[in-house]
């Protein structure tokens, strides 16, 4: 990816070394969500002008983007579309996988096994014989 402008090529103006950052991480979101560079470019200004961070994606809204000015609602949903990316810190932990699940039940536990099915745990009990089956031989 090329280097994007700095933040004082956009603005002509001189800024520190922190809004610079700021920025240039905002232009390479918003081109990571096919913007082209000069859309990009006015958007994160926007954000640093309004002193919007990265970290404050998950608050961001229709009626925030549309009040800093960020006019046309198709680019307002393509940065919303920032809140659902794999790139943010997950809320809430996945799901453990099957080994693990499989890994943290005791050995020594005895669980009644389907007459016909040895490999499979018996649900019930079968009506006719009185053996124990599984939901596929009930």
């Amino acid at each position: 990816m090329d280097t994007p402008p700095s933040y004082e090529t956009i603005t002509g103006t001189g800024t520190n070394k922190t809004s610079n950052r700021l920025w240039e991480t905002w232009y390479r979101k918003l081109i990571q969500l096919n913007f082209n560079q000069d859309e990009a470019a006015a958007y994160a200004k926007l954000f640093v002008q309004n002193e919007v961070i990265i970290d404050m994606i998950p608050e961001l809204n229709d009626s925030i983007l549309k009040s800093i000015g960020i006019e046309k609602a198709g680019h307002r949903i393509r940065i919303l579309r920032l809140q659902n990316k794999a790139s943010l810190p997950s809320l809430s932990p996945p799901p453990p996988s099957l080994q693990q699940i499989q890994s943290t039940v005791p050995a020594e536990i005895n669980v009644p096994r389907c007459s016909w099915h040895p490999n499979v745990p018996a649900a019930e009990k079968c009506r006719d014989c009185n053996r124990l089956v599984c939901l596929s031989c009930r």
